[in-house]
């Protein structure tokens, strides 16, 4: 079951009990680094098949409910949050130490979200963008749960023009979700608009930092971006999924657009604006 319940019980309703409860705290303990990642990705085999399809955790000083299947994103911040993205999440908490803006762009289930908000930085403004109806509902849910007001959650995706589209979900994992825009897709009717249209009609001046994943489409929201809006709204420093740039079509028009490679995590490029 993917969907949270429309009047969904209290968080701890699926808090892990027991032996199952012990097995988790072990895996949230261990240290950071490659030859632990690779001791936590075999030790969490077991849990994983003993756990409920939805699981109430404590991470980062929040109290979640998360998808026990159906998602990876989910499960690594059930059973490895100390080793999700941790290059990523460091540049943006720079970039974010004084408060700002973030806007995250296909938000799944609102990790980067969830994280920048439990940060609890004063003046921190966020903007969360993820059409998956089911996924919206269960982060409403975490960011009601733990009272993340600063979090502002859009139900719509973003792309080059504005209207509707299709929403194809992925197989067994709703982090590979994708937009359709084909009359012959079969999936959930989303709306989108462009990000230049949103930054309008909220009056956002500035971007602090910017994470998108959206499974080979991160183009069609930045290139409207860089067309149409003044450099002065482009996110100072953006941290872009890298692993479905065919072609390097990402890679160039950031290039071209003034960006800079400052790291590598395993799956995202950080990339700078360069003065």
């Amino acid at each position: 079951m993917n969907r949270i319940d429309a009047t969904p019980p209290a968080w701890g309703a699926c808090q892990p009990a027991g032996w199952k409860a012990c097995w988790l705290r072990l895996l949230h303990a261990l240290p950071t680094g490659a030859a632990w990642r690779r001791l936590a990705l075999w030790l969490r085999k077991p849990l994983k098949n003993a756990l409920g399809p939805w699981v109430d955790v404590e991470v980062w000083g929040l109290r979640l409910r998360l998808r026990g299947r159906g998602n990876l994103s989910e499960q690594r911040l059930i059973f490895m949050p100390q080793f999700l993205d941790a290059a990523e999440r460091l540049a943006i908490a720079e970039a974010l130490k004084d408060g700002g803006v973030f806007f995250d762009i296909g938000a799944n289930a609102g990790v980067y979200a969830l994280w920048v908000g439990s940060r609890r930085v004063a003046g921190t403004r966020i903007e969360a963008f993820e059409p998956d109806p089911d996924l919206c509902a269960s982060l409403r849910f975490n960011l009601h749960t733990n009272g993340l007001d600063a979090v502002h959650l859009h139900a719509t995706a973003l792309g080059r023009e504005g209207g509707r589209v299709t929403l194809v979900s992925g197989a067994g994992n709703k982090g590979e979700n994708r937009i359709d825009a084909s009359p012959a897709a079969a999936g959930v009717t989303v709306d989108i608009t462009t990000l230049p249209r949103f930054l309008a009609r909220a009056g956002i001046e500035r971007i602090d930092a910017m994470k998108i994943d959206i499974e080979g489409h991160e183009p069609d929201v930045l290139e409207p971006l860089f067309a149409e809006t003044p450099r002065t709204l482009w996110p100072r420093l953006l941290v872009c999924e890298v692993v479905h740039d065919a072609g390097n079509r990402l890679a160039t028009l950031l290039a071209d657009n003034g960006y800079q490679l400052a790291g590598q995590g395993r799956l995202n490029g950080i990339y700078r604006l360069q003065p």
